[in-house]
């Protein structure tokens, strides 16, 4: 019987649905191993083992600390794992075990980080550099979500492409009732998700603006929480308020509502490492335009209307395209539902658990 630990200390963020999806299709999978999970301690008490093989240890260790390297090594090193799976990027750098690494992304590589001065951002991305240069080369696989994060991942870090293990996550319909949500137009454009520059939300409300020209009904809805990001646009550009909704927080009800009346779900994002908001749009029957940028052409396939992410003139013919199309629309909502069943979270723990054997010695 293998023993096999999952750093699953981003379990309950928006990231963390790729690790409580592997969990429950780890659970699911008959096998002799056993997992423990390394959870963060203020969310412990929400967590319930799937089955019996499942346990749990907490970690206060944040990500990138002194306490990730030296405490969280220690308690890894505690618990004699045959294999630790790290989730995410960040980890310690030794842990007396062997390792796999899922890469979910190289964006801290490629984006200065805007809330920080000039030099503390460069010296983080150095920072992340060795990190995920020493994790690429320690682990004995590196999971990636994208053939296009696989690429990032080599020309960053050198990995070698033999350890390089493709595994696509997914998206799940949203399983909770519709609940409505208060709006000023019954015509929107929709974004979900934080608003970090490399989302890219300022072009898309301009583009929008112009959308808005010849139909001035149309609003663009911006959902989830305003974070420091969404609040410094505000700030700098007020008129923004006044030509796009923020509806803050929605729950998982609302957002499937925001979905299935939404005119168009827009994705003007610089960067991405899989984007699986897109894909849930899709299953959910709501027509996608995206940025032709990073991974996003590669996932959506011929499902989505893609425009330039730096053009607010070709984002905005795109949009306008949707609008105006009623085939265009019907199309994209087709192709969009065919789309999203290529993609399976079952698929990809079953995959998952074949590097776990491989890695083991077992295949």
């Amino acid at each position: 019987m293998a023993h096999i630990v999952l750093d699953a200390r981003a379990y309950f963020t928006t990231t963390g649905r790729y690790i409580r999806n592997l969990v429950d299709g780890l659970a699911a999978i008959e096998s002799e191993h056993r997992y423990t999970l390394v959870l963060p301690r203020d969310g412990i008490e929400r967590w319930a083992p799937p089955s019996d093989r499942f346990h749990a240890v907490t970690s206060d260790a944040a990500f990138f600390s002194l306490d990730e390297q030296i405490d969280l090594a220690r308690q890894i090193r505690s618990l004699r794992p045959d294999l630790v799976h790290f989730c995410m990027q960040q980890q310690p750098l030794w842990i007396g075990a062997r390792r796999i690494t899922t890469f979910h992304d190289m964006t801290l590589l490629k984006i200065r980080n805007a809330k920080k001065a000039l030099a503390v951002s460069l010296l983080r991305r150095a920072v992340g550099w060795a990190a995920f240069t020493a994790a690429a080369h320690a682990g004995r696989a590196n999971i990636v979500v994208s053939r296009y994060s696989g690429r990032d991942l080599r020309r960053f870090t050198g990995a070698a492409p033999a350890r390089i293990v493709l595994t696509y996550p997914a998206a799940d319909s949203i399983a909770e009732a519709v609940e409505p949500v208060e709006l000023p137009s019954r015509r929107f454009v929709l974004f979900v998700g934080n608003q970090v520059p490399y989302k890219n939300l300022e072009r898309l409300v301009d583009a929008v603006l112009l959308v808005r020209q010849a139909h001035p009904d149309i609003r663009l809805v911006v959902a989830g929480r305003i974070d420091d990001d969404g609040r410094r646009i505000l700030e700098r550009r007020p008129e923004i308020a006044e030509n796009a909704h923020f509806t803050g927080y929605v729950s998982d009800g609302q957002l499937r509502w925001l979905y299935e009346n939404a005119t168009v779900f827009a994705f003007p994002s610089f960067f991405e490492g899989f984007g699986l908001p897109g894909l849930e749009a899709m299953r959910h029957g709501c027509p996608v335009v995206s940025s032709s940028a990073t991974c996003l052409p590669e996932v959506y396939g011929d499902a989505a209307l893609y425009f330039d992410p730096a053009r607010v003139d070709d984002m905005a013919s795109a949009l306008r395209r949707v609008v105006e199309e009623p085939s265009l629309r019907g199309d994209l909502v087709r192709r969009g539902h065919e789309r999203a069943e290529l993609y399976s979270w079952e698929r990809m723990a079953r995959q998952t658990h074949e590097v776990y054997d491989r890695v083991l010695g077992r295949r």
